[in-house]
């Protein structure tokens, strides 16, 4: 009997690899997801996300069921071992260009809902519970999987042509290539609190600065409230984990007579990087191929920027438009930013989760310090320790990002006008697909090499019109009403903008440029037979989920 065969394997249904399956669902790519687990997790254990994880939610089809359980976190305050507020960091009305809220909580088991109940969506996408891997051949053209159901025993084989493992830390996938992790493991414990309150709790959200208990505490999503705190040397994890120390340990904080504990639990954590990322066919995403410490809360982030970034790579190569040097450039993309958020979130342990009493009190006054200077107060006010993504090199004009130019970096969604006076973010209007944004006063030759190069993507061609042109706006026009798009171009010496699917910009180009653009795009990507440019949708509810 022949075996079954897909276009894409995906092992492991966690947000990773659901988000992984809802965006290859997307791009028409028959996808077979398969999971260990006979149920879903119940358990909450990642529970915050940045702006740019929600705008790839939007992009996923799916930010309106999220957000009605979204807490979007409004400011959270450093405070020493008295609850003294030493300095906040606000994020209300925080905007780092991705036209989402700079930081907001959630539920996992209801985050994972939503992203399994987005594959219905698509008749080619199929989840499969109760399966598991037992071993995977790859030749040249695909791969051949052979896994168990865990309840008959009934041995499948399916093939298809690349298989990504998404199965967590402990990766059975990365296992069976024997790729090693390389980095470090923290024998400090930490004890991870998930409470649930009758009535949500009043807001607030803590850095705990004091070295008897460093850590955070927040009120999170719907009921919720979550602690990460450092042990005490003296503390044994199976005496910690009763419920009497673990609400001695919420006490500290708020009132247990209200509180319900969900989960408890000690850990240690990582900070090691899989020594690849591909293996011919076969790919690792997620805490399969990166781990990190939570101080940062960047853990899933930075696996959902994973799946954003190699799926659209991967439907160009099932389709037959793009191979191998494609499909290289998802590690050399991402890597050397996993390395740099890893890097960055054990420094930031290193500064505000230190045990040092003498450590901490300087730490304690020089953060006074910098938050009662007007002019220093901006670095936390305005959360200036997220440093803006930028890939360094890649898929982009020249290869590599140059300081000061716009290829590797990610492009504004800022809410534009429509013809007819509508408005949409401007995200709505790419569907996924790459863009071409040309300003309205280009020449009529870079606007007909614009809509060639559209066409060769089979992307969305966007004429960018200043507010006080909004009456001649039609259909793929985008009035700048806020004036953020004509900033980007002038700061470039732009007329004309190439982003990519996954929203980092390809390069821009002023006047006949954009050939050398369609040119360099053509080293990687080939055009694919086409009747005609899709016009740019109108605003729809893009979430609905049947």
């Amino acid at each position: 009997m022949s075996a079954e065969t897909v276009d894409v394997i995906i092992v492991g249904c966690g947000p990773v690899g659901a988000i992984t399956a809802n965006y290859l669902g997307q791009d028409g790519v028959r996808t077979l997801i398969i999971d260990r687990e006979l149920h879903a997790h119940t358990q909450p254990r990642a529970f915050s996300c940045d702006d740019e994880t929600q705008r790839n939610f939007q992009s996923a089809g799916m930010v309106d069921e999220l957000a009605v359980s979204l807490y979007h976190c409004p400011r959270m305050d450093y405070i020493d071992g008295q609850r003294n507020v030493l300095a906040s960091a606000v994020f209300k009305g925080l905007d780092f260009g991705h036209g989402h809220t700079a930081l907001a909580f959630f539920s996992q088991p209801q985050l994972e809902g939503v992203l399994r109940q987005g594959l219905r969506r698509f008749p080619h996408v199929e989840l499969r519970m109760g399966h598991e891997v037992e071993s995977f051949t790859q030749d040249d053209g695909g791969v051949t999987v052979h896994m168990t159901e865990r309840l008959t025993g009934r041995k499948r084989t399916v093939r298809a042509q690349y298989l990504l493992g998404c199965d967590g830390s402990h990766s059975s996938i990365r296992e069976m290539l024997q790729i090693p992790m390389k980095g470090t493991s923290y024998g400090v414990p930490w004890i991870t609190i998930t409470a649930t309150t009758p009535t949500p709790e009043p807001i607030y959200t803590y850095y705990v600065c004091d070295p008897e208990r460093p850590g955070f505490a927040t009120r999170g999503a719907l009921n919720e409230i979550r602690m990460d705190l450092l042990l005490r040397g003296n503390e044994r994890t199976e005496v910690v984990e009763k419920k009497e120390v673990v609400e001695r340990i919420i006490g500290a904080f708020m009132d247990t007579s209200r509180v319900t504990i969900v989960r408890a639990a000690v850990f240690t954590f990582h900070s090691k990087v899989a020594q690849r990322w591909r293996a011919g066919r076969v790919f690792l995403l997620g805490d399969a191929a990166h781990l990190m410490p939570p101080f940062l809360g960047q853990g899933m982030c930075s696996g959902i920027r994973d799946a954003v970034n190699l799926t659209w790579k991967l439907a160009l190569a099932v389709k037959g438009a793009a191979g191998d040097a494609l499909l290289d450039t998802y590690e050399r993309e991402r890597r050397p930013h996993a390395v740099n958020m890893i890097n960055a979130t054990v420094k930031m342990g290193q500064i505000f989760l230190s045990r040092s009493k003498f450590v901490a009190a300087l730490r304690n006054k020089v953060m006074q310090w910098i938050w009662r200077n007007p002019k220093t107060r901006p670095l936390l006010r305005d959360w200036k320790v997220k440093q803006p993504i930028v890939l360094t090199h890649g898929f982009m004009a020249g290869g590599k990002h140059k300081k000061g130019l716009s290829a590797g970096t990610y492009f504004p969604q800022p809410t534009v006008g429509l013809a007819g006076g509508s408005r949409a973010a401007l995200d709505t209007l790419f569907s996924n697909r790459f863009a071409v944004l040309c300003m309205a006063d280009a020449a009529e030759p870079v606007r007909r090499s614009a809509e060639a190069l559209a066409r060769d993507l089979h992307g969305v061609l966007l004429r960018v019109l200043p507010a006080a042109r909004a009456h001649e706006a039609r259909n793929g026009d985008v009035v700048d009403e806020g004036g953020q798009l004509s900033a980007w171009f002038s700061l470039h010496q732009a007329d004309t903008a190439v982003v990519r699917p996954d929203r980092f910009v390809y390069g821009a180009s002023l006047g006949g440029e954009i050939d050398q653009l369609r040119e360099q795009i053509r080293e990687f990507i080939q055009p694919l037979p086409s009747e005609r440019i899709e016009e740019a949708p109108l605003p729809s509810r893009m979430s609905s989920i049947a």
